[in-house]
Protein backbone atom coordinates (compact mmCIF):
# COMPACT_ATOMS: atom_id res chain seq x y z
CA UNK A 1 0.00 0.00 0.00
CA UNK A 2 0.82 3.60 -0.73
CA UNK A 3 1.68 5.40 2.69
CA UNK A 4 0.99 9.13 2.76
CA UNK A 5 2.52 11.81 4.39
CA UNK A 6 -0.09 11.57 7.32
CA UNK A 7 1.02 7.63 7.35
CA UNK A 8 4.62 8.26 7.76
CA UNK A 9 4.13 11.15 10.44
CA UNK A 10 1.95 8.90 12.57
CA UNK A 11 4.61 6.10 12.30
CA UNK A 12 7.31 8.81 13.30
CA UNK A 13 4.88 9.63 16.35
CA UNK A 14 4.54 6.18 17.70
CA UNK A 15 8.16 5.87 17.61
CA UNK A 16 8.63 8.14 20.89
CA UNK A 17 4.71 7.80 22.18
CA UNK A 18 4.54 4.21 22.06
CA UNK A 19 0.97 3.57 22.45
CA UNK A 20 -2.08 5.66 20.97
CA UNK A 21 -5.42 5.40 21.18
CA UNK A 22 -7.92 5.37 18.44
CA UNK A 23 -9.32 8.83 19.05
CA UNK A 24 -6.17 10.09 20.13
CA UNK A 25 -4.72 9.59 16.62
CA UNK A 26 -7.78 10.58 15.35
CA UNK A 27 -7.71 13.92 16.95
CA UNK A 28 -3.98 14.08 15.83
CA UNK A 29 -3.54 13.37 11.93
CA UNK A 30 -7.88 13.02 10.98
CA UNK A 31 -8.90 16.62 11.22
CA UNK A 32 -12.73 17.05 10.09
CA UNK A 33 -12.86 13.22 9.25
CA UNK A 34 -15.27 10.70 10.51
CA UNK A 35 -14.04 8.36 13.41
CA UNK A 36 -15.31 5.71 11.26
CA UNK A 37 -12.51 6.86 8.24
CA UNK A 38 -9.67 6.84 10.73
CA UNK A 39 -10.61 3.34 11.45
CA UNK A 40 -10.53 2.32 8.05
CA UNK A 41 -7.29 3.78 7.87
CA UNK A 42 -5.74 2.66 10.54
CA UNK A 43 -7.68 -0.95 9.87
CA UNK A 44 -5.79 -1.26 6.09
CA UNK A 45 -1.99 0.25 7.94
CA UNK A 46 -2.63 -2.88 10.74
CA UNK A 47 -3.10 -5.13 8.28
CA UNK A 48 0.17 -4.28 6.08
CA UNK A 49 1.98 -4.42 9.74
CA UNK A 50 2.82 -1.18 9.98
CA UNK A 51 1.09 -1.02 12.97
CA UNK A 52 -0.08 -3.48 15.49
CA UNK A 53 -3.45 -3.46 17.00
CA UNK A 54 -4.23 -4.48 20.87
CA UNK A 55 -7.40 -4.53 22.36
CA UNK A 56 -8.42 -5.63 25.90
CA UNK A 57 -12.14 -6.43 25.09
CA UNK A 58 -14.95 -4.71 23.64
CA UNK A 59 -15.60 -2.20 26.02
CA UNK A 60 -12.05 -0.66 25.83
CA UNK A 61 -11.07 1.45 23.29
CA UNK A 62 -8.14 0.12 20.86
CA UNK A 63 -4.61 0.84 21.31
CA UNK A 64 -1.83 1.39 18.20
CA UNK A 65 1.69 1.04 18.13
CA UNK A 66 4.64 0.57 15.56
CA UNK A 67 4.54 -2.86 13.64
CA UNK A 68 7.58 -4.35 12.09
CA UNK A 69 6.79 -2.83 8.37
CA UNK A 70 6.61 0.49 10.06
CA UNK A 71 9.93 -0.36 11.65
CA UNK A 72 11.44 -0.86 8.49
CA UNK A 73 10.23 2.27 6.78
CA UNK A 74 11.65 4.51 9.80
CA UNK A 75 14.58 2.39 9.60
CA UNK A 76 15.53 3.55 5.79
CA UNK A 77 14.86 7.20 7.35
CA UNK A 78 17.77 6.60 9.41
CA UNK A 79 16.05 5.61 12.70
CA UNK A 80 18.32 3.76 14.70
CA UNK A 81 17.83 1.32 17.45
CA UNK A 82 13.88 1.56 16.98
CA UNK A 83 12.21 -1.03 19.97
CA UNK A 84 8.97 -3.09 18.85
CA UNK A 85 6.46 -2.94 21.78
CA UNK A 86 5.16 -6.00 23.23
CA UNK A 87 2.17 -5.30 25.06
CA UNK A 88 1.00 -1.56 26.90
CA UNK A 89 2.69 -0.58 29.59
CA UNK A 90 0.98 -1.53 33.19
CA UNK A 91 -0.71 1.87 33.85
CA UNK A 92 -1.59 2.62 30.71
CA UNK A 93 -4.05 5.62 32.01
CA UNK A 94 -1.42 7.53 32.91
CA UNK A 95 0.57 6.25 29.86
CA UNK A 96 -2.22 7.82 27.63
CA UNK A 97 -2.75 11.03 29.92
CA UNK A 98 0.83 11.81 28.95
CA UNK A 99 0.60 11.46 25.07
CA UNK A 100 -2.67 13.31 25.51
CA UNK A 101 -0.41 16.58 26.81
CA UNK A 102 1.79 15.37 23.41
CA UNK A 103 -0.65 15.43 20.97
CA UNK A 104 -2.17 18.85 22.53
CA UNK A 105 1.09 20.77 23.05
CA UNK A 106 2.27 19.71 19.48
CA UNK A 107 -0.82 21.58 17.70
CA UNK A 108 1.57 24.61 18.63
CA UNK A 109 3.81 24.77 15.54
CA UNK A 110 6.25 26.95 17.70
CA UNK A 111 6.90 23.92 20.05
CA UNK A 112 10.60 23.38 20.22
CA UNK A 113 10.46 19.87 21.64
CA UNK A 114 8.45 17.47 23.69
CA UNK A 115 10.01 14.84 26.06
CA UNK A 116 8.16 12.10 27.92
CA UNK A 117 9.30 10.73 31.24
CA UNK A 118 10.11 7.09 29.10
CA UNK A 119 12.06 9.04 26.60
CA UNK A 120 14.42 11.07 29.20
CA UNK A 121 17.17 8.60 30.16
CA UNK A 122 18.21 7.92 27.06
CA UNK A 123 18.74 11.73 26.80
CA UNK A 124 21.08 11.75 29.90
CA UNK A 125 18.63 13.27 32.35
CA UNK A 126 20.34 13.54 35.45
CA UNK A 127 18.17 15.24 37.68
CA UNK A 128 16.69 13.70 41.26
CA UNK A 129 13.38 14.10 39.66
CA UNK A 130 11.73 12.73 36.44
CA UNK A 131 8.53 14.60 35.50
CA UNK A 132 6.17 12.84 33.42
CA UNK A 133 6.97 15.52 30.71
CA UNK A 134 8.76 18.75 29.96
CA UNK A 135 8.37 20.33 26.80
CA UNK A 136 10.10 23.86 25.44
CA UNK A 137 8.45 26.91 23.37
CA UNK A 138 10.85 29.51 22.22
CA UNK A 139 13.14 30.20 25.33
CA UNK A 140 10.37 28.88 27.65
CA UNK A 141 10.56 25.46 29.25
CA UNK A 142 8.43 23.76 30.95
CA UNK A 143 8.11 20.34 32.82
CA UNK A 144 4.96 19.16 33.55
CA UNK A 145 3.00 16.54 35.91
CA UNK A 146 -0.10 14.40 35.45
CA UNK A 147 -1.19 13.51 38.74
CA UNK A 148 -5.06 11.30 38.85
CA UNK A 149 -5.05 10.96 42.62
CA UNK A 150 -2.99 7.56 43.01
CA UNK A 151 -0.99 9.08 46.14
CA UNK A 152 -1.60 11.61 48.54
CA UNK A 153 -0.64 14.87 48.44
CA UNK A 154 2.34 14.12 50.97
CA UNK A 155 4.01 11.99 48.75
CA UNK A 156 3.99 14.43 45.77
CA UNK A 157 5.47 16.79 47.85
CA UNK A 158 8.27 14.56 49.23
CA UNK A 159 9.13 13.41 45.91
CA UNK A 160 8.41 16.17 43.49
CA UNK A 161 8.14 20.01 44.32
CA UNK A 162 10.79 19.64 47.12
CA UNK A 163 13.33 18.84 44.44
CA UNK A 164 12.01 21.11 41.89
CA UNK A 165 12.15 23.85 44.76
CA UNK A 166 15.97 23.49 44.87
CA UNK A 167 15.89 24.15 41.06
CA UNK A 168 17.17 21.92 37.64
CA UNK A 169 21.05 23.17 37.55
CA UNK A 170 21.07 23.47 33.42
CA UNK A 171 17.41 23.49 32.63
CA UNK A 172 15.66 26.64 33.81
CA UNK A 173 11.69 26.05 34.04
CA UNK A 174 9.48 28.85 33.36
CA UNK A 175 6.84 26.65 35.29
CA UNK A 176 6.09 23.94 36.54
CA UNK A 177 2.71 22.89 35.17
CA UNK A 178 0.49 20.33 37.37
CA UNK A 179 -2.00 18.47 35.72
CA UNK A 180 -4.98 16.69 37.01
CA UNK A 181 -7.97 14.70 36.37
CA UNK A 182 -10.74 16.54 38.08
CA UNK A 183 -11.23 19.82 39.55
CA UNK A 184 -11.41 18.11 43.47
CA UNK A 185 -8.00 16.94 42.71
CA UNK A 186 -6.95 20.52 41.85
CA UNK A 187 -7.76 22.00 44.83
CA UNK A 188 -6.03 19.58 47.20
CA UNK A 189 -2.75 20.02 45.66
CA UNK A 190 -3.00 23.81 45.29
CA UNK A 191 -3.52 23.51 48.91
CA UNK A 192 -1.09 21.20 49.91
CA UNK A 193 2.01 21.80 47.76
CA UNK A 194 4.18 24.57 49.47
CA UNK A 195 5.69 27.34 46.70
CA UNK A 196 8.90 25.83 44.77
CA UNK A 197 10.53 29.36 45.19
CA UNK A 198 10.57 31.62 41.73
CA UNK A 199 9.15 28.91 39.50
CA UNK A 200 5.34 29.49 38.99
CA UNK A 201 3.53 27.11 39.82
CA UNK A 202 0.31 26.65 37.50
CA UNK A 203 -2.38 23.71 37.60
CA UNK A 204 -4.88 23.06 35.48
CA UNK A 205 -7.12 19.50 34.25
CA UNK A 206 -7.18 17.52 31.54
CA UNK A 207 -10.86 18.01 30.72
CA UNK A 208 -9.40 21.60 30.42
CA UNK A 209 -7.10 21.03 27.71
CA UNK A 210 -8.83 18.19 25.49
CA UNK A 211 -11.89 21.18 25.90
CA UNK A 212 -9.73 24.29 24.97
CA UNK A 213 -6.55 23.17 24.14
CA UNK A 214 -3.01 22.92 25.86
CA UNK A 215 -1.92 26.75 25.00
CA UNK A 216 -5.66 28.27 25.89
CA UNK A 217 -5.69 30.66 29.17
CA UNK A 218 -6.70 27.58 31.25
CA UNK A 219 -3.65 27.30 34.05
CA UNK A 220 -5.03 28.61 37.09
CA UNK A 221 -1.81 30.05 39.38
CA UNK A 222 -1.20 28.56 42.83
CA UNK A 223 -3.71 30.92 44.95
CA UNK A 224 -2.10 31.23 47.90
CA UNK A 225 0.91 33.16 45.79
CA UNK A 226 -1.89 34.93 43.12
CA UNK A 227 -2.56 38.70 43.55
CA UNK A 228 -6.21 37.34 41.24
CA UNK A 229 -6.74 34.12 42.91
CA UNK A 230 -8.70 31.83 40.45
CA UNK A 231 -8.08 33.70 37.42
CA UNK A 232 -5.94 32.08 34.73
CA UNK A 233 -3.31 32.50 32.23
CA UNK A 234 -1.99 31.46 29.31
CA UNK A 235 1.60 29.37 28.54
CA UNK A 236 2.59 31.26 24.68
CA UNK A 237 5.45 33.54 25.24
CA UNK A 238 3.54 36.45 23.22
CA UNK A 239 1.94 36.62 27.20
CA UNK A 240 4.04 35.54 29.24
CA UNK A 241 2.33 34.12 32.55
CA UNK A 242 -0.08 37.27 32.56
CA UNK A 243 -3.90 36.06 34.60
CA UNK A 244 -6.78 36.99 33.11
CA UNK A 245 -10.04 37.42 35.33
Amino acid sequence: MRLTRRCLELLRLLKVARWLTTSQIHRRFFGQATRDAARKRLHKLTEAQYLVRSQQNHMTEALFTLGPEGRRVLEKQGGNGIKLERRPPKQLDHFLGINELRIAAEINPALTFFFACWELPALGWKYAVIPDAVFAIGKQQFAVEFDRGQEKVKFFVRTKSTTYCTGLAGFPLSALLVVTDRRARTKQLMNGIPGIGRTPLLFTTMDLIQEHGFWAPIWEQQSLFSKSPGSTTTLLAEAPLKLRN
